[in-house]
């Protein structure tokens, strides 16, 4: 997750896929320090598929998650207008999709059509309940009232929306299983319950992480001391 890895270039990280390698065919008589080997890892792990062995696109790195969809929740969290929290709930379901996409388990291969539902579930879901929840909003409380809430409206629709995602994502993984290995690392062969594991912790792991992102900002913005601030400097409600 350290953003920092961003900064490493392709050939870095297959250099340290190379170093890596040469460890595993000469161990200790390899000549690479230690620190050095883990750093090794640390870069290739950041950046390339643990499966496929593929490099991951920059966006959808987790050490590119916060860089690049912290931006879209800062959007999530301002907008107070129906239009810009479907626009903003639309490009974060999107960024997410790919997410999910490039770091999908690869040893359950998913076809276009499971992918195309799980964005248009993901998509569907999101902008359905951003706009219920803004309508209701609107509707029953004051207009000063309702801007303040329906910066909350981010919280409720991102833990639907990310979970749906990702378990009709995952469903074949659920019907085939995924592989297991022993503790050689050799595949003895796939089970069910292992997929239906990884994917419950994923699932919880994606409602968990929306809490600190979609909840503590606006609810600081709503304590009374900084609410009576940001009315008489409106301008810093963003910084803020």
């Amino acid at each position: 997750c350290d953003p920092t890895m961003l900064f490493y270039s392709d050939s870095q990280v297959r250099e340290a896929v190379e170093k890596l390698r040469e460890f595993e065919r000469l161990g200790a008589d390899c000549g690479i320090p230690d620190a050095d080997l883990w750093h090794y890892r640390k870069l290739k792990e950041s950046a390339v598929h643990p499966d496929t062995g593929e490099l991951l696109p920059r966006p959808f790195r987790m050490s590119g998650y916060m860089p690049f969809n912290g931006p879209i929740c800062v959007g999530l969290v301002l907008a107070t207008r129906t239009p810009s929290i479907l626009f903003g709930q639309w490009v974060n379901q999107s960024h997410g999709a790919l997410v999910n996409y490039y770091n999908r388990n690869a040893s359950s291969q998913s076809s276009d059509a499971v992918l195309l539902a799980s964005y248009g579930a993901a998509v569907s879901s999101a902008m359905s309940i951003a706009w219920g929840l803004s309508y209701l909003v609107k509707k029953n409380f004051a207009p000063e009232r309702a801007a303040s809430l329906l910066r909350f409206v981010a919280l409720p629709t991102s833990i639907v929306a990310s979970s749906i995602n990702c378990l009709i994502m995952r469903r074949p993984e659920m019907d085939a299983g995924i592989a297991v290995c022993d503790s050689e690392g050799t595949e003895i062969g796939k089970s069910k319950n292992a997929a239906k594991a990884a994917i419950q912790s994923t699932v919880f792991s994606r409602m968990l992480l929306q809490l600190p992102v979609f909840v503590f900002p606006p609810l600081m913005t709503s304590l009374p001391p900084v609410a009576r601030y940001l009315r008489k400097n409106p301008r810093m409600s963003t910084p803020i």
